[in-house]
């Protein structure tokens, strides 16, 4: 069963944002905006274009471990959950990058994909209907 959280653990430790900033465009998310290595900081340095693309691939990072890694570690039914955990740690504190991460907002709205999807469906229309609404969105 540790290999499945070590797996975790790697997967969501992949620095996605920290890599396409430097690939395309030659930057160091930790020295630019907020200094932080997540989506929203690639956002609104680099643009939606290579925002959503690493979003989802981090909202993967979580759902992967629930999914996929859960069912094979087989053991009590709160595993699961404690591999998504993991994964969100894997992306807060990445050892690929000093152990300075993301917040872990889409890995671990990726957890509750795989763990109640149809709440986090109702959840995200909940949040875009208010967002319309209010015309006021914070992206961190």
């Amino acid at each position: 069963m540790a290999v499945w959280f070590l797996a975790a653990y790697l997967l969501g430790a992949i620095p996605t944002s920290y890599l396409v900033a430097r690939l395309a465009k030659g930057v160091d998310l930790r020295e630019i905006g907020s200094k932080n290595l997540g989506a929203t900081n690639l956002y609104r340095t680099l643009g939606w274009a290579y925002a959503i693309p690493v979003g989802l691939f981090d909202v993967a990072k979580g759902t992967v471990p629930v999914l996929v890694f859960g069912p094979r570690a087989g053991g009590p039914a709160w595993i699961p959950l404690a591999l998504g955990l993991t994964a969100v740690s894997g992306h807060v504190y990445s050892v690929f990058v000093g152990f300075r991460g993301g917040k872990g907002v889409a890995t671990a709205a990726g957890v509750m994909v795989g763990l109640a999807p149809w709440a986090t469906a109702v959840s995200l229309v909940t949040w875009i209907i208010t967002v319309r609404v209010s015309g006021y969105v914070s992206l961190g």
